[in-house]
């Protein structure tokens, strides 16, 4: 007694989670599109205040979150275990909530901002939590693990900051958790109570419709004389299908117009009194015929029996006859059923009795095109009918089902692959009497074995003409196995175990590791393509670059039984692409952008300018005193020296501006975001206090000035070229008025009046 009361508690605390937890994944989208919708207003109201990259960085990481949280619930939407396993979707979606409220708890880290923004980053926060108390309400772990790091980070971040407001704002933070929290359990015992609430209606509902409809009994709900409900017993007794009768006036099934009147006078009097009706009655069926029923007649609510009337029927007319016509009419419901994903038909002597919508729509036809002729149009030929048919009706002569693959054509000529089942209804007359079969649509299936089949063939072609390494994989019985060139680029001895090399993703490089994983696993869930270069482990120890291919195969059921994979190595041609890039872009002795990526970097900074209305500073510098440092020391103490300048120089600006070396002793500033010029004189000030400092080289102190000519965007000029002549005019200014200054272009093309 114990156990199967322990067992029934588990049942119902099961039900109860998997409510709970199809009610969170239910949120998902909503919850999602908020997310993305919330974090692009952030991140473009902070987006002057906080370094780009680092900005990019935080949004990617809330987008492919979000797509982690959408992905689970499509999953979530898609498995059987949804309601078998709760927890583990329960944690699924904890870890989900986790990671996007770590996310969001970093926007409170990413960088100094305004008390405006601020302001503004605290009230996103706690909306962001506040709403995560119905979207999460269902879920206490996911509600911690969403609000956690949120509010630590968020209240961390006020107290860190100090002063009057941000303390203020964190005392204010903290006093909003516990009013969360306490908001939040209120509201998560009123969900819990209305989800227990709702599984226990439905249980009863199930109960009571469970009962309705598994009484021998027929069962009918009346009013205004007119069926409102019947169970499928009443229907099948009085010859009609499921639903027929609901709708129609009792009328239908009494034998005449008399009978019927008298009953309703008589038997409707008698009910009003508040008593039962009990007689037997001749009532006619829907073909025509009469059966003789036990029928007992009972107001819901006695002595108004226009609230309404249960009629209930027992068949006393040849019980063993009733019950092979149920059985009958079950099986045939059974065939029919059109919601079935799959095409299902009834036969009997190879003749279509009966099939589903499905089955006609696979056959690009209508019913009536189906029902009543055999199969025979539907097969490729004549002959393949006729034998399939012996083997068919030879598996049923035995006792047997059959199943079997078949190419089908369509009315429009156009032809399909099944996957068919079959089998005899009835045991004892399994070649004449009925049989039924089912028939689902594989040709997509069998169409991408076969590009499969296909493409593994060209593949293997073109790894052959590559030279790669390549590698076959069981997934089943995880056996694999390895080509001689695949332990050549490892720098691997030919006789090494497969051991010592599995699982390749251990050889993979720690940084590249995740990104190769989604990938395998987008190929084996969605069959996306693998191609990608990355890097693996040497023997010597060091990082080859390799380019990555592969290519599972799948069984019916479309689980991955097989992984085919190979890799080229690309070491050398990624080191001569890198290098070709970096001498194309940057000067070889300081490392800082040369004359063409400054060009680049120009125009694309006055392209943002123009768009946000900013202003772009262009400071061209030019070291005072260099000339003499090269004359008495020689280049390589002049080089060492400009190799110094440039750090010192690159330290002085922001990742989003720009310090590039445009000649001997030149280099050129661009800095975005300038609010007022003086802005400007403040930086040239800083580097020249910082390239006056004396520098080291080889013992010797030496020191060294600089000339700085300062032009505006767009003050001074809308064209990129311009900005730099201004500023280089500026800059000889300075030199001639006696070096190791800085001076603001004078000059202006830009006209008096502009858009």
């Amino acid at each position: 007694m114990s156990t199967a009361s322990d067992s029934h508690m588990q049942e119902r605390k099961r039900q109860h989670d998997a409510a709970r937890v199809r009610m969170l994944y239910q949120l998902v989208p909503r919850s999602v599109f908020i997310t993305l919708l919330v974090s692009a207003l952030a991140a473009w109201v902070i987006r002057d205040e906080v370094n780009h990259a680092v900005l990019a960085t935080w949004l990617a990481a809330i987008a492919l979150v979000s797509g982690l949280r959408f992905g689970l619930y499509v999953w979530h939407g898609n498995t059987r275990s949804a309601d078998t396993e709760p927890v583990l979707w329960e944690n699924a979606a904890t870890l989900g909530a986790a990671l996007m409220g770590t996310c969001w708890g970093a926007l409170a880290w990413l960088g100094q901002l305004s008390a405006s923004s601020e302001v503004f980053t605290v009230f996103v926060l706690g909306g962001m939590s506040l709403g995560s108390a119905g979207i999460l309400g269902a879920s206490l772990r996911a509600f911690i693990c969403f609000n956690a790091p949120i509010l630590i980070s968020q209240i961390g971040e006020l107290f860190y900051l100090g002063g009057t407001l941000y303390s203020t704002m964190g005392a204010m933070a903290v006093m909003f958790t516990a009013g969360l929290v306490s908001s939040y359990l209120e509201f998560r015992s009123a969900l819990l109570a209305s989800i227990n609430a709702q599984i226990e209606i439905e249980r009863t509902n199930r109960q009571q419709r469970l009962i309705f409809e598994s009484v021998t009994a027929g069962v009918a709900f009346v009013r205004d004389r007119t069926i409102i409900d019947c169970n499928p017993q009443f229907a099948h007794m009085l010859g009609y299908a499921d639903g027929e009768l609901n709708g129609q006036p009792t009328r239908v099934y009494y034998v005449d117009d008399a009978m019927w009147q008298r009953v309703g006078s008589e038997g409707y009097a008698q009910l009003q009194r508040g008593e039962a009706m009990h007689e037997e009655y001749a009532f006619r069926t829907k073909s025509g015929g009469t059966i003789t029923c036990d029928a007992t007649m009972q107001s819901i609510i006695p002595g108004q029996p226009e609230q309404g009337v249960v009629v209930i029927l027992n068949d006393i007319t040849l019980l063993k006859e009733r019950e092979y016509a149920l059985r009958e009419a079950l099986l045939r419901q059974l065939a029919i059923f059109s919601n079935a994903p799959a095409g299902i038909i009834l036969t009997r002597e190879r003749i279509v009795e009966e099939c589903n919508e499905h089955m006609a729509d696979m056959l690009g036809a209508s019913l009536e095109e189906v029902v009543g002729r055999t199969a025979e149009h539907w097969f490729v030929s004549t002959e393949r009918w006729a034998a399939r048919g012996q083997e068919i009706y030879a598996a049923f002569s035995r006792g047997e089902s059959y199943e079997y693959s078949e190419q089908f054509v369509r009315n429009d000529g156009s032809r399909f692959w099944c996957r068919v089942r079959g089998g005899a209804i009835d045991a004892a007359n399994p070649v004449h009497g009925p049989a039924v079969f089912v028939l689902v649509d594989v040709t997509d299936q069998i169409l991408a074995e076969t590009a499969l089949r296909e493409g593994r063939e060209q593949m293997a072609l073109v790894i052959r003409a590559a030279q790669s390494g390549i590698w076959d994989s069981n997934l089943v019985t995880q056996e694999i196995s390895f080509s001689a060139r695949f332990y050549e680029i490892l720098g691997l001895p030919t006789d090494t175990p497969a051991s010592r090399i599995t699982p390749i993703m251990d050889l993979v490089h720690p940084d590249d590791r995740k990104r190769v994983k989604s990938i395998f696993y987008q190929h084996i869930a969605r069959r996306e393509p693998i191609d990608d270069a990355f890097r693996m482990a040497h023997a010597s120890g060091l990082w080859i670059w390799v380019r990555g291919q592969g290519q599972a195969q799948w069984d019916e059921r479309g689980k991955a039984t097989r992984f085919v994979g190979s890799i080229t190595d690309i070491t050398e041609k990624r080191r001569q692409e890198e290098e070709i890039r970096r001498l194309a872009l940057e000067d070889p002795l300081t490392g800082l952008p040369n004359r063409r990526l400054l060009e680049d970097r120009l125009e694309r900074a006055l392209s943002t300018a123009a768009r946000n209305s900013e202003q772009v500073a262009v400071l061209l510098l030019d070291l005072d005193g260099f000339k003499e440092v090269n004359d008495e020391y020689g280049h390589a103490a002049g080089d060492a020296l400009l190799k110094t300048v440039a750090g010192r120089l690159k330290a002085m600006v922001r990742e989003s501006d720009t310090v590039a070396r445009t000649g001997g002793d030149e280099f050129v500033f661009i800095v975005r975001g300038i609010r007022h010029v003086d802005d400007t004189r403040r930086l040239a000030h800083k580097l020249l206090t910082s390239i006056s400092a004396p520098i080291n080289v080889e013992g010797n102190l030496l020191r060294v000035g600089a000339s700085i000519g300062i032009a505006l965007y767009p003050d001074n000029s809308l064209h990129p070229a311009q900005l730099v002549r201004l500023a280089d005019a500026a800059m000889y200014q300075v030199k001639q008025s006696g070096r190791n200054g800085y001076r603001l272009a004078e000059h202006s093309d830009v006209p008096l009046t502009r858009n």
